[in-house]
């Protein structure tokens, strides 16, 4: 089953978001930092969409995470979401971003978007 990975340091948007992924048919993997979103991409092969926020503790932000993914995994579409000004160029950081979603959000959303970005 293909996956999508959910990174966020808040729990509570992180298990939304996973549930509304897996109504939507797909298998969810959450990490709460960047760190722990490379671990993963590292070790599963099924992951085929990651889901970030922007801002989480640790050694990397979400934008940094996108630009691992672009020399990593630069075949995986990338969803940023985000409650800050992401006014950057994003196809700079990694061409797979495929769209950037402000918060407040609705996790059903997301999950579509996904849904969309891997098929």
């Amino acid at each position: 089953m293909d996956a999508a990975l959910v990174v966020e340091d808040e729990a509570i948007i992180r298990m939304l978001l996973a549930e509304a992924i897996e109504d939507a048919g797909l298998a969810a993997v959450e990490a709460n930092s960047a760190d722990a979103a490379i671990a993963e991409l590292s070790r599963r092969t099924d992951i085929r969409a990651v889901v970030t926020d922007v801002r989480m503790p640790g050694s990397m932000d979400g934008m940094e995470l996108a630009s691992w993914m672009r020399a990593h995994k630069p075949e995986i579409p990338v969803i940023i979401c985000s409650g800050m000004d992401t006014r950057v160029d994003l196809n700079a950081i990694n061409p797979a971003i495929v769209l950037v979603v402000s918060k407040p959000y609705v996790p059903d959303d997301i999950a579509r978007f996904v849904a969309v970005a891997i098929r």
